[in-house]
């Protein structure tokens, strides 16, 4: 089993409990946050971009998860967050323009707060 655990800005502990996939036979995954500022007004316009997101990249078969939290305190301010198979799958992520133009609608639609890696490692032992 592997467990996965991040703490969000706002105090809560965000825990994802996963086994025999794929991703951790190689002992690790990596991860993708992002959190972002959106303008109230272009709320709805960023919740559709990213469904189209999400839509497109069904097919794609080295991301692990693709998730979108929004902070009960700071309505409009979410956080994107992906697991990926390797750094080299997320680095050619990095590379395709569905990724790109989103990026590019977070500078219109709002404010890109932080965007940062994390390795996942699989914890040995009982769990």
């Amino acid at each position: 089993m592997v467990i996965c655990a991040c703490l969000l800005r706002n105090g809560l502990l965000l825990v994802n409990l996963y086994s025999n996939h794929e991703a951790y036979k190689g002992g690790g995954m990596i991860g993708l946050e992002i959190l972002v500022k959106i303008q109230p007004e272009k709320r709805a316009e960023f919740l559709q971009a990213f469904e189209m997101l999400k839509t497109i990249d069904l097919l794609w078969d080295k991301r692990v998860e693709l998730q979108l939290f929004e902070q009960v305190k700071e309505p409009n301010t979410f956080l994107w967050l992906e697991h990926w198979h390797n750094d080299a799958s997320l680095a050619d992520y990095y590379q395709e323009a569905k990724f790109r133009a989103m990026m590019g609608a977070i500078d219109i639609l709002g404010q890109l707060i932080q965007k940062r890696e994390f390795f996942i490692k699989e914890e040995k032992g009982n769990a």
